[in-house]
């Protein structure tokens, strides 16, 4: 199983996600990370966990008030070696090539901002985020049903877990895997510790994003080597 940590960009800083409340994030701190510095964290990441992949979600482009685009050329330019998955509020094509004109990554479509109703080229690697708030589908675009647009790489993210010491949505995962047959599903959202992973693994997910409980100390380096 994939273990592939999380880091929330806004304004710059790496905040700390709870409940898909945005508008109450506040810059990190935690045994790995002092006043949402992000360089820091991700070397951290690199040097205590062996990280080779990170998930980054740039909260301002997602909430359409500018971007972190800028921090994320730094990033890449810093971390060379590091496969990026980012969503950074795509709403079109054109804005995929936008940011993978200055920064190699991933692109991450999240349904709740995807616009674009047409087939597109998917030979870029792209990855969708299924944005759920406990059940409640948000989806722009209706690309998660359309079956000629939707990538075969879903993360299924449930914004009301994020942070919410609630457990991971095992229902959700049981719903796509039945929905999306084949599929890798990576699950994003309440992962309390490592029977919370046990539990993931054995339901099928192809990975996990992880924040909350490697700050925290539930998780540790020994934790997600033993599943990678």
């Amino acid at each position: 199983m994939n273990i592939i940590p999380v880091i929330d960009l806004l304004d710059g800083q790496s905040v700390h996600a709870k409940l898909g409340r945005r508008t109450e994030y506040r810059p990190l701190n935690s045994p790995l990370c002092q006043q949402g510095e992000v360089l820091p964290l991700i070397q951290r990441l690199c040097d205590d966990f062996g990280m080779q992949q990170l998930y980054i979600a740039d909260l301002n482009a997602i909430q359409g008030k500018g971007d972190n685009h800028l921090t994320l050329h730094r990033i890449a330019h810093s971390f060379p070696d590091l496969t990026l998955w980012i969503d950074a509020g795509f709403a079109t094509p054109d804005a995929i090539q936008t940011l993978q004109s200055s920064v190699t990554c991933r692109p991450v479509i999240g349904s709740e901002s995807w616009q674009y109703t047409k087939p597109f080229a998917n030979d870029q690697a792209i990855i969708l985020s299924v944005d759920s708030v406990d059940g409640v589908l948000r989806d722009l675009s209706g690309i998660t049903t359309d079956t000629r647009r939707r990538p075969n790489t879903l993360i299924l993210m449930n914004l009301a877990r994020v942070g919410s010491q609630r457990g991971p949505d095992i229902d959700l995962l049981s719903l796509w895997s039945k929905t999306a047959p084949g599929a890798e599903l990576y699950m994003a959202g309440g992962v309390r510790h490592c029977d919370d992973l046990l539990t993931l693994q054995a339901a099928g997910a192809s990975g996990v994003l992880l924040a909350s409980a490697i700050h925290s100390g539930a998780l540790t380096a020994t934790d997600l080597t033993a599943f990678s």
